[in-house]
Order: C-alpha cells, then structure tokens, then sequence
C-alpha cells in the first residue's frame, strides 16, 4: 500500500513539475518578445535620428557654403542632397 501511494504523489509531482516547466517557457517566450520588440523600436529611433542629423548637417553646410562664396541656392541644394543621401545610407547601414 505504501509503494502505491507513494507512487501516486510521485505522479502528482511530476504533473506538477511539468506544469511548472510548461508556464516558465510561456513566460520566457514572452519576454523574449518583449526583449525583441524593445530592440527593434531602439533601432528604429537610432535610424530617424540619423536621418534628420544628416539632413540638418548636410543643409547646415550647404548654407554655410553659400553664405561665405555667395553661390546662393547651389551649395544648399547640393549639401542637402548628399545629407539625404548620407542619412539613408546610414538608416541601411543600421538596419541591416
């Protein structure tokens, strides 16, 4: 009687353990999301920021250019195309 008994909780422990097991991986697989998700919306705010830096450096130095060699609307054009080219050059670069 006490072999069955015993048997019978050791069942009971193992459903219980498996149980256990079973809720620790949802809750891991869940802040692996989590953790992901995190990780993605940081290099989302990584990429934009690039982007509007070189925008604003590449106008900043385009304005620049034409302010000290009055070649009023050429060196912004110029410098803000190359700080777009830059920036998504460095969004790909990021994401990738």
């Amino acid at each position: 009687m006490s072999d069955a008994n015993d048997h019978d909780r050791l069942n009971k422990l193992s459903s219980q353990i498996g149980d256990i097991r079973a809720k620790e991986a949802v809750e891991a697989a869940k802040a692996a999301a989590t953790e992901r998700d995190a990780t993605n919306m940081n290099v989302g705010v990584r990429a934009g920021a690039e982007l509007v830096t070189c925008l604003i450096a590449g106008a900043a130095i385009g304005y620049g250019i034409d302010y000290f060699f009055l070649t009023k609307p050429f060196g912004l054009i110029t410098f803000l195309l190359a700080g777009i080219g830059l920036g998504f050059y460095e969004v790909y670069r990021i994401t990738k």
